[in-house]
Order: C-alpha cells, then structure tokens, then sequence
C-alpha cells in the first residue's frame, strides 16, 4: 500500500477518528470495521519488509522510502487526533535511554498489577490443558468440539461454550497488554505531566477492565455449563475479580473515559 491510498482511505468521510487507538483489537467481531482506518488499511494490505534475494538496490530503497513516509503522515495523523482533544503529543527526547526505559518496564512488570494479570493468563492456559478433554458438551468434549467441529456444524450448546472458550482465550492476552500500558502512560503522566499521556493510560484501563468483564461473564458461564469443574474456575473467578477491583481503584477514571465510537 503506497502514501496515496492511505491518504485516499483517510478521506473516507465514514472513518471515526481515532476509534482504533481504545478497542480490544477483535476486528472479526467488531462491527465497527466500515468505520475503522486501522481496518481498512489491513484491507488493502501493508508494505511488504521482506527483501528477498530478487530485490534490487533501489526496489529495497524505494520500499523503505514509502515506508518512511506512510509513518511520517501516521505521525501528522496522530498529532492531528491528539489536538482534536486539546492535547500535544509528547516530544521527543534527544538523550532515550534504553536501559532507563527497560528499568521502568521492569518495575511495571513487578507491579500487583501485572503479577495478577499475568497469573490469570498462566491459569487460563493452565485449565484448558487440564479440562479439554475431560468436560463434554452433549457427547464430545471441548477438545473435539474446538479441533473437529465447524461452527456451522455446531448446536446451540456447543455453540455456547465455543463462543465464551473463544472470548476467555482472545481477553486473557489483551487483558496484561492493556494493563500495562495504562501503567506506562501512568508512570509517563507522572514523570513528564503530558496530558496525552494522561488521556492514554486512563483509556487503556478501560480496554483491560471490559476485557476482564467480557472474561468474568463468559467464565460465570462455564460454571453454569460445567458444575462439575466449579473447584477448579472459582479461584479463576476470584482472581479476575481481585483484577478488576484493583484496576479501578489504580484508575479511578477509567470507567467513565468515553471511547470514540463505541461509548458514543
């Protein structure tokens, strides 16, 4: 895709600007996707970086010019959005500091936080290995329904239970993603005072908080479906509830933060 067709895309008077920045990135169930650049860019397809050993010198070149410029107008795109909300994009820094920046990663990892978003992840991996094979939805088990069956092949019950194992798997990722960037834009907020910054953390705990919801529910589900196994989802349950409690003590603001398009 070359700078033309980008700009072309942004064009689109349909495009709600912005709405990309705060989703759970699930574009196969969003239908928000007409409205989406970031959607539409995927459409059309992104630059290719693999050079290959048929590559000239200046098809390498010309590859990393448009390149180059698709992030220079994503960078005016980007400050654009930031001013349509009163804000100034944070300058950059001449003197980065790498080992500083992996330094304050490192703290943010340690975080209670982190270590309770990280633990349900390890949990959820930890119970699907355990119960695949041993629930069963009518006569299959979880595991010959997610292996063998195509939705389309599925009945109401089964359809269920894939939805929610479906969501439990897609969050249990985005939920320590966007924990921790609502913590690094917190820990930017206080160190630089930018309102950017401020504005990203405060939305970015909204995404993980909706994600821990979406994932409490489908859980509170699995136990409906599967009373048999209540033992071992219930410290899952508690886990996730401890999340979400924490994360709206730590974000206080988050539940309110309007997302564009979604909350409006």
């Amino acid at each position: 895709m070359n700078k033309d067709l980008l700009f072309a895309l942004i064009q689109n008077p349909n495009l709600i600007p912005g709405i990309y920045n705060y989703c759970d990135g699930w574009c196969e169930r969003c239908k928000f996707t007409a409205n989406c650049l970031n959607y539409k860019m995927m459409e059309e397809g992104v630059p290719d970086l693999k050079s290959t050993e048929h590559d000239t010198e200046s098809e390498a070149s010309s590859a990393m010019e448009n390149l180059d410029e698709m992030f220079q107008l994503s960078m005016e795109l980007l400050n654009q959005a930031a001013k349509g909300l009163g804000m100034e994009l944070p300058e950059q820094s001449g003197d980065f500091n790498t080992e500083e920046e992996e330094e304050k990663d490192e703290l943010i990892f340690k975080s209670q936080l982190m270590l309770q978003a990280d633990k349900y992840s390890e949990l959820v991996d930890s119970w699907f290995a355990d119960f695949e094979s041993l629930l069963f939805v009518g006569p299959h088990t979880l595991k010959e329904i997610f292996d063998f069956k195509d939705e389309e092949e599925m009945n109401d019950n089964e359809l269920l239970v894939f939805n929610k194992s479906e969501i439990i798997r897609w969050f249990q990722f985005i939920i320590p993603s966007k924990l921790f960037r609502a913590l690094r834009s917190k820990a930017n907020t206080e160190e630089t005072g930018n309102e950017f910054y401020a504005h990203d953390s405060i939305a970015s705990a909204k995404v993980a908080l909706i994600s821990i919801d979406n994932s409490i529910d489908a859980w509170t589900c699995y136990m409906n479906q599967f009373p048999g196994a209540e033992d071992r989802m219930l410290p899952i349950l508690l886990l996730l509830s401890g999340l979400r409690t924490l994360t709206e003590k730590v974000f206080p603001e988050a539940r309110s933060f309007v997302r564009p398009g979604f909350e409006i």
